[in-house]
């Protein structure tokens, strides 16, 4: 999960927490809210009265030989009245009470005053019915309840926003720094532009260690270029003076046969060392990837340039490529040597008069499929984990195998993201199916992928 992500998240939960604990407040605190508003009105409302009563007298509710003056709106939501009081103590209070208005009985809160007017004691009571307190309550409740709503998608889109802000340089780091840096030599050694200080540590840091592998990788190069040079010439060297010594008409039998022997050792370190140069040099992508390749032309070559073993062992091969399908963004030398070591191997260990096939066609999921497929020996299962492993031989008695055509095959597959699979049964042959991938995914694809065996 990205971390804006788990910032938003956890912003979201927060506020839901708030919401949920303001939703179990909010009844109490609106419905007090709307008892002090309407116990404030009904103070306003008594003041007006009793300004209107000291500016035009008592007259101006109780007329002639009334004792009393009473009114209800239209409703019952709200009334006033006034009476003429014996003397007692005064009174100031607000309270709910029970009024029977035309049979009958309405709740209200209401608003008791005593006062003394021209010599005569008065109670003055407004009320107002608990109907519309209540619904007071509601309508501050929802309005309260949507602008919460409003200020949590609004503080919770803003706080997405400036995560974003905030974490780019992040995921700069992340996308030129450790997605696409899969070599030394293709690193962006550009600061990328941040004023967090955690951000530009975490670059700097990057820097300086690619900075290092990156001299390491030179280092790494220089010394198998010294080593190739430094290796095979005395290896050319030794190889010449054996030939020379072949055509010596006074060598023994015996000299012979150790000249032919140190002849043919020679030779395996010569495939070695070359072997081993090329896995180097593959895995420190000293290779150009700009060409696209037919795979239906490459294995017309493979096919071609074993015709002869073909023959001489009576073997049959059958490549069938519908639909075709082209390689972008690689090196058709390297793949040549992949396929071209895999049917070498159905060739070397097939049986007299045996099969192979290279067929290729869509992939079941994404991408290209090309299998190569033998009736061979088969392999074990305990050989299989370790079958793309430097000189493992497995059970193999070939003294002209190295070990290395395979690990060859797989760093090449892993240098053009193809996946691999092996499936092997001993004594009826082996499949290895290829999976290249899509063009889209070659052009953003740099560095290793992963091999399946199974």
């Amino acid at each position: 999960m990205k971390l804006t992500t788990k910032f938003s998240l956890f912003n979201a939960l927060s506020r839901g927490a708030i919401l949920l604990l303001l939703v179990g407040v909010l009844p109490l605190a609106m419905s007090r809210l709307a008892l002090v508003t309407t116990d404030q009105r009904l103070a306003q409302k008594k003041e007006k009265v009793l300004q209107l009563i000291r500016r035009n007298g008592i007259s101006a509710f109780i007329e002639g030989g009334q004792s009393s003056y009473g009114s209800y709106n239209l409703l019952k939501e709200e009334f006033i009245s006034l009476e003429a009081i014996p003397p007692g103590p005064k009174i100031d209070v607000i309270e709910d009470s029970k009024r029977a208005v035309e049979d009958e009985i309405v709740e209200y809160r209401v608003l008791s005053y005593s006062f003394d007017q021209g010599g005569k004691n008065y109670l003055l009571e407004i009320g107002r019915s608990t109907g519309s307190i209540g619904e007071t309550e509601r309508n501050f409740r929802n309005y309260a309840f949507y602008i919460l709503l409003i200020a949590i998608a609004l503080t919770t889109l803003a706080d997405l926003a400036f995560f974003r802000y905030l974490l780019e340089p992040f995921y700069t780091i992340i996308r030129q720094r450790l997605k696409n840096a899969h070599h030394p030599a293709a690193f962006n050694f550009a600061p990328i532009p941040t004023n967090t200080d955690d951000f530009r540590y975490l670059d700097e840091s990057l820097r300086e260690m690619m900075t290092t592998i990156q001299a390491s990788f030179t280092k790494e190069r220089k010394f198998i270029a010294d080593a190739s040079h430094e290796l095979l010439t005395p290896l050319a060297a030794l190889q010449y003076r054996f030939d020379n010594m072949l055509t010596d008409e006074s060598l023994s039998n015996e000299n012979l046969l150790r000249v032919v022997e140190s002849q043919r050792t020679v030779h395996r370190l010569r495939t070695i060392i070359k072997s081993l140069l090329m896995i180097s040099k593959i895995e420190n992508d000293q290779f150009t990837r700009t060409e696209t390749v037919s795979l239906s032309q490459l294995v017309a070559e493979v096919s071609e340039e074993v015709q002869d073993r073909l023959t001489v062992l009576d073997l049959t091969l059958t490549h069938e490529i519908k639909p075709d399908f082209d390689v972008v963004n690689c090196n058709r030398g390297l793949l040549f040597t992949l396929l071209f070591n895999l049917v070498n191997n159905a060739i070397k260990y097939n049986r007299e008069g045996g099969l192979i096939y290279v067929l290729g066609r869509p992939a079941l999921t994404t991408g290209y499929e090309l299998e190569i497929r033998d009736t061979g020996l088969g392999i074990s299962k305990e050989q299989l984990p370790r079958l793309f492993q430097r000189f493992d031989k497995g059970t193999t008695a070939d003294s002209d195998s190295y070990g290395l055509g395979l690990s060859i095959v797989r760093t090449i597959a892993d240098l053009h993201g193809i996946k691999i699979e092996v499936n092997s049964i001993e004594g009826l042959g082996t499949s290895f199916l290829l999976n290249f991938p899509t063009p889209e995914a070659t052009s953003h694809h740099a560095g290793a992928q992963r091999h399946t065996v199974s």
